[in-house]
């Protein structure tokens, strides 16, 4: 019996998917960017602008996972095998993502100052400007972490409490505004912080994973009557 096999599968059919998937993406954004300029003159970062809705991917995908811990019960894995597993599928997967993102805005980097166009990202980012890749890179990789454990959490907890599991997105709500007044990914005015981004994020990823482990750790497995 191989060790860590739902990591294992985790890395080799969803990870590849993501990386495929963001990475078509990204061409998509670079032909939009390229009609655009036919009729206009190119001020922002289309890497960044694109940027806003990977929260909300990542929160929704997160949030599907539940229906893995479902299929890991089912063919004789444990919770705390998931609880074990999964985790460290989340920071290998995002680090590459923001790998990968930061890829992106360096290449678009070149190619906006051979066309001589501007790159200017959102006031609110923690990163100053679009060539700042090690911010860029610890910045979407801790906004992606946090919002897959966050979206994890919300979707056990609605498995196993149904209804009730509506309130897991009271600390939801909070660890996502503590985190995006740094991050600037969900920046609200009175979120807005000075506090560093590194220690915030552990913090966040932290709690994020301790509202999983008390939710899935000895989750019911439910089934479903044809």
């Amino acid at each position: 019996m191989s060790r860590w096999p739902i990591l294992r599968y985790l890395l080799g059919s969803h990870t590849i998917f993501l990386l495929f998937i963001m990475f078509g993406v990204y061409l998509f954004i670079g032909v939009v960017v390229a009609v655009v300029a036919q009729f206009t003159e190119i001020r922002l970062s289309g890497v960044d602008a694109i940027g806003q809705a990977l929260p909300w991917v990542a929160l929704g995908y997160g949030a599907t996972a539940v229906n893995l811990v479902a299929t890991t019960l089912v063919h004789g894995r444990t919770r705390r095998e998931f609880l074990a597993q999964h985790p460290v599928f989340q920071v290998i997967t995002t680090m590459l993502i923001a790998a990968l993102i930061t890829g992106a805005f360096a290449i678009e980097t070149l190619v906006y100052r051979s066309l001589d166009w501007q790159q200017k990202v959102q006031e609110q980012r923690s990163y100053a400007s679009a060539s700042d890749y090690p911010m860029i890179f610890a910045t979407h990789w801790g906004m992606l972490m946090t919002w897959l454990m966050i979206g994890v959490f919300i979707g056990v907890a609605f498995y196993r409490w149904e209804a009730v599991g509506g309130l897991a997105l009271l600390p939801a709500a909070v660890l996502v505004l503590f985190t995006g007044g740094i991050n600037g990914f969900f920046s609200l005015p009175f979120a807005r912080t000075d506090l560093p981004l590194l220690p915030v994020t552990l913090t966040a990823v932290a709690a994020a994973y301790a509202l999983l482990w008390v939710s899935a750790r000895d989750m019911p497995l439910k089934t479903r009557v044809a």
